[in-house]
């Protein structure tokens, strides 16, 4: 699985990564793909964060939950088990218990992963996917967010998005021309930053934002939100 081994367990909310090159278990709070594209663990706590070494290069998306954590290259999708062959590109995850929801935009198609083996699916979705929950779809037509079922009707919608969407276990993340709005029950949380370009999931308790050259942890627990740019994400 190239030169990174990922384990994940979660004793409250902390997760161990061990690195297969020095065999050093370091506590951390998630992984982000840096703007070189190497996938890199985000260590410490709200506000005094540290990245861990660039260990794997060529990463075009990853998603953890507590769980586990995958990453997808140009032709794999890699786990802590292994590594699948899956469609060219990029991939949106929906991570849920130990198996996965995945979306290849290039080729416009899902698939369930499970112990590094793809099954494919025949959900039919037209329209830009932004995030997948389970077997719930975050959508795009002409302009307007709706989430979907994987027979296409809507279960609800997301007028005020206009950027990127992360679909939580419960609840929303997403992007307006200025803001980053979390939206958990009937609680919303709103945070001053423009130009959004993408929204990940970096661990149970973080999303990963980028926007302008840098990256930024969104803590979602909730009454403990939070956002915070993280050190060193801008080569």
């Amino acid at each position: 699985m190239r030169r990174l081994l990922l384990i994940f367990w979660v004793a409250g909310a902390t997760a161990v990564y061990t690195c297969a090159q020095s065999g050093i278990e370091v506590p951390g709070i998630g992984v982000i793909v840096d703007s070189s594209g190497s996938l890199r663990p985000v260590q410490g706590v709200a506000g005094s964060f540290l990245l861990g070494p660039a260990s794997m290069p060529g990463v075009l998306s990853a998603a953890c939950s507590e769980q586990m954590c995958l990453a997808k290259t140009d032709s794999k999708i890699l786990s802590a088990t292994g590594e699948t062959d899956a469609p060219t590109g990029p991939a949106i995850f929906g991570l849920s218990g130990d198996e996965a929801i995945v979306f290849f935009p290039e080729v416009h198609t899902f698939a369930r992963w499970h112990d590094d083996v793809l099954e494919p699916l025949d959900w039919e979705i037209d329209g830009e996917i932004l995030s997948i929950r389970a077997t719930q779809i975050a959508v795009r037509r002409n302009g307007n967010v709706s989430i979907v079922r994987p027979d296409d009707s809507t279960i609800d919608s997301i007028p005020d998005a206009s950027g990127p969407v992360l679909l939580l276990p419960i609840g929303v993340v997403f992007a307006t021309k200025d803001e980053i709005v979390l939206r958990q029950g009937q609680s919303e949380v709103r945070f001053e930053l423009a130009g959004a370009e993408s929204i990940a999931a970096m661990g149970p308790h973080y999303a990963a934002i980028r926007a302008g050259g840098a990256i930024y942890a969104l803590r979602t627990d909730p009454g403990r939100e939070g956002l915070y740019r993280l050190p060193g994400s801008v080569p």
